[in-house]
């Protein structure tokens, strides 16, 4: 996954969450909720150590949010912490 593809992804999803297109934003999350968790299984123990609680927290949060429908909560923890997780994955790449 390049960090650009990522980032574009992250955007459209969090447009369609706050224009309240509830159907595709979701569809747009469950792929991020993947992509993520496949990102976070091909750390390094290394960098693991570094930033495993923080992606677990980030993961964990999206998927309660996901789960209760929580538009505003997945937009915000997109645009705060997968973005931040996700810069920290491509600069350890």
């Amino acid at each position: 996954m390049d960090e650009n593809v990522l980032q574009d992804k992250i955007s459209e999803a969090v447009l369609l969450l706050y224009q309240n297109k509830e159907q595709e934003a979701m569809q747009q999350v469950k792929e991020l909720i993947v992509m993520f968790q496949n990102m976070i299984q091909n750390q390094t123990i290394e960098h693991m150590e570094e930033i495993g609680n923080f992606a677990i927290l980030m993961q964990r949060e999206l998927l309660e949010n996901y789960q209760s429908l929580d538009m505003i909560g997945i937009a915000d923890c997109l645009t705060e912490k997968a973005v931040l997780f996700m810069k920290f994955y491509f600069q350890n790449k």
